[in-house]
């Protein structure tokens, strides 16, 4: 079982055409990376901090970015499932 697959299975989604389950999971990818980065930032010291937001500015490639994450900030995997476990937990208590 694939996590997309997982995530759709317990978010009850499986019957929803597959643009709209694509859409959707788009989407909650879009919130985990964007809690991670938020994570990630606060982490970082202010060297690697400015790096990171010249590698933005340069419109970086999401390759780019994940690697420069994984050399340069300590936890970045480790935030990502955190992230990820938190709206697990989120969808969880609302019932979804």
């Amino acid at each position: 079982m694939t996590a997309s697959t997982s995530i759709l299975d317990s978010l009850q989604l499986g019957s929803l055409p597959a643009p709209e389950q694509e859409e959707i999971l788009l989407a909650l990818g879009d919130i985990v990376f964007r809690g991670t980065l938020l994570r990630l930032i606060k982490s970082m010291d202010e060297t690697v901090r400015t790096e990171f937001a010249v590698l933005l500015a340069d419109n970086a490639p999401p390759g780019a970015i994940e690697a420069f994450l994984k050399e340069r900030v300590s936890g970045a995997e480790a935030a990502a499932e955190e992230t990820l476990s938190d709206l697990a937990s989120d969808l969880s208590a609302v019932g979804v």
